[in-house]
């Protein structure tokens, strides 16, 4: 049997209920809670920088730059960085960080990859994309983000399930969604089929997020996924033992994940990993 990817992981974004992340007015609402939560990510940001070969002569494409998680500390390395950004309230906060850090080589693109040919923007050494690809139509995106790199392509995405699954039988119901599978698995199949042999490299990294009590955590979970008012009750259960409060009353909830660096190179040579990244 023939699968198609493209369209089983479109399927996947409907039956998980994240199709709405695929949407830059979800992130523009998004953005400023995003952007607070970037100190919790800092692990994850060192062990993905020491990842990616930047050079100082290297360009930087960085599809889905967000705030500037990863966009402001390559182009500290790199000769410039465009960030292609569709949401203008994640651009807006990228530019007041990249100010604050000091940071003018980075040029700033208010466009989703959807939306851009690949006509309009210049060939870059290296294109990233860093838990970004929200892209329906994923075989596009990839196509459109080889065809931009000259050096390679290097993308970050979950190896984990999107929900434990507890969590995932309050949301979805018991039974449901079972066939679902981790992001990188989707990725990996589809570039497979467009005919480039990907590199794959997991690693464990530990998620943090705090909520400042039981009731913020509740509504968050309920709105990011879609749970509805009846599964209140055990939405509650489910945090109640989940949760860890710290001495100050915060609480965390803190989770054993897995990340997938995905890449090719379009030389023969790779690059040598910059340690300067990492600082």
């Amino acid at each position: 049997m023939i699968v198609n990817w493209t369209e089983l992981r479109r399927k996947m974004l409907i039956e998980t209920k994240r199709i709405d992340f695929c949407k830059a007015s979800y992130w523009d609402r998004e953005a400023e809670t995003y952007n607070q939560n970037v100190l919790l990510m800092g692990e994850l940001t060192q062990q993905q920088l020491r990842q990616l070969p930047v050079l100082s002569q290297f360009t930087v494409l960085d599809v889905g730059a967000g705030t500037g998680r990863l966009t402001i500390p390559i182009a500290k390395h790199a000769k410039y960085v465009t960030a292609l950004e569709p949401s203008s309230k994640m651009l807006a906060l990228l530019k007041a960080n990249a100010t604050i850090q000091r940071v003018n080589n980075i040029k700033y693109l208010n466009k989703s990859l959807d939306d851009l040919e690949t006509s309009e923007l210049e060939t870059h050494d290296i294109v990233v994309a860093s838990f970004s690809l929200f892209m329906v139509d994923m075989e596009k995106a990839l196509l459109k983000m080889d065809a931009l790199a000259s050096v390679g392509v290097y993308l970050f995405v979950s190896a984990s399930d999107w929900m434990d699954p507890e969590r995932r039988d309050i949301a979805l119901g018991k039974g449901k969604n079972s066939t679902v599978m981790p992001d990188h698995i989707y990725i990996c199949n589809i570039l497979n089929d467009i005919g480039i042999d990907p590199n794959v490299d997991i690693w464990d990294f530990q998620s943090r997020q705090c909520y400042n009590d039981l009731a913020s955590a509740i509504s968050r979970f309920m709105q990011l996924y879609h749970i509805s008012p009846d599964k209140e009750g055990e939405l509650k259960a489910y945090l109640n033992k989940t949760l860890v409060q710290d001495e100050r009353g915060k609480l965390w909830l803190n989770r054993k994940r897995k990340a997938a660096k995905i890449w090719w190179t379009k030389t023969k040579q790779l690059p040598t990993l910059s340690k300067a990244a990492s600082t």
